[in-house]
């Protein structure tokens, strides 16, 4: 097995030390000589897609791709490898929000960023979403909260705290003028058509620094959970945003309607802002499809997917207990 360490030098958890990082790397591989290991680090947007496709030429050998970074280098790994079967995702906590190794539990992620763990522990497969011709594995975004997630990750890069930037994001769409949009939507063979101000299909539970909205997906059950904001009051839709991001969508049917599917096919007559795993995209159609088992992703030994913490406090819904 070869591993290569993809390492995003602007990631919170590692800027102004990649240097150390790097010499922590090298000194864990001085124990385990017969272990192959490259590192290369990124110096713009998406630079390691080309090289780790260019780096895996050996269809008889394994390797394990390491992110080191946040959301944004662990979507540019994963677009990387799909489709080819012997490569690993192993994903390290460095980032600013890590919203998708949140799903497995606060308390895990010390062993996310051990190289002991993600260097030898076992892979388990995991679904992920193809959203047109690009790859998420946590969410994809359409519409009031694709624009917020974008914003505030600007504001954020500006030197904005993480929670205040993506409040005042919201704050600011809504009073933008008019925040929904009619779309036209397909969630396997049922339509739909109307105004709505977002529309999220998760693989996972998580997305931005503390917002859960989608408490009962899991990245291996093999399907979307959809969850379409409808058209109401701008001071009904402020009051029960906060209850939706924390994952209370069943106690406010009249403003969220749930789904569970395969694929979803989005079309507007606006051009539609939708944000992929933090990645922000643009068109007028989109189609989201579940892609099952599609990734072998580093699972530390000591984290059982069948017994996760309840990391949101509530014993009835979300994680497995």
């Amino acid at each position: 097995m070869k591993h290569l360490f993809i390492i995003n030098p602007v990631a919170k958890g590692i800027k102004g030390k990649t240097k150390k990082l790097k010499e922590m790397i090298h000194s864990f591989f001085k124990e385990y000589p017969d272990l192959h290991f490259d590192i290369f680090e990124s110096r713009w947007c998406r630079d390691s897609l080309t090289f780790i496709r260019r780096y895996i030429t050996d269809k008889d050998e394994t390797f394990r791709i390491h992110s080191i970074g946040g959301n944004g280098t662990l979507y540019e790994i994963v677009n990387s490898i799909v489709g080819l079967e012997n490569a690993q995702v192993a994903a390290h906590p460095y980032g600013s929000a890590n919203a998708f190794l949140r799903y497995f539990g606060s308390k895990n992620q010390k062993h996310f960023l051990s190289l002991k763990s993600q260097v030898f522990d076992k892979t388990v497969s995991l679904d992920i979403i193809r959203c047109g011709t690009n790859y998420g594995v946590g969410f994809a975004l359409s519409g009031m909260e694709a624009f917020v997630n974008m914003k505030g990750d600007e504001w954020i890069a500006k030197g904005m705290p993480e929670d205040i930037a993506y409040m005042a994001a919201a704050v600011y769409y809504f009073f933008r003028g008019k925040i929904t949009q009619k779309y036209f939507i397909e969630i396997d063979d049922e339509k739909i058509e109307g105004d709505f101000l977002s529309i999220l299909a998760a693989n996972a539970p998580c997305y931005g620094k503390n917002m859960y909205p989608a408490v009962d997906a899991h990245p291996d059950s093999g399907r979307l959970d959809v969850y379409l904001l409808k058209n109401t009051s701008r001071r009904r839709q402020l009051l029960n945003i906060p209850v939706y991001t924390s994952g209370g969508y069943r106690k406010i049917p009249d403003v969220i309607s749930y789904y569970k599917a395969k694929k979803i096919k989005l079309y507007s007559d606006k051009v539609m802002c939708m944000s992929i795993d933090g990645q922000t995209l643009y068109g007028t159609s989109i189609e989201y499809e579940l892609i099952p088992k599609a990734i072998n992703f580093v699972c530390p030994n000591e984290v059982d997917l069948a017994k996760l913490p309840l990391i949101y406090g509530n014993p009835k819904e979300g994680l497995r207990t």
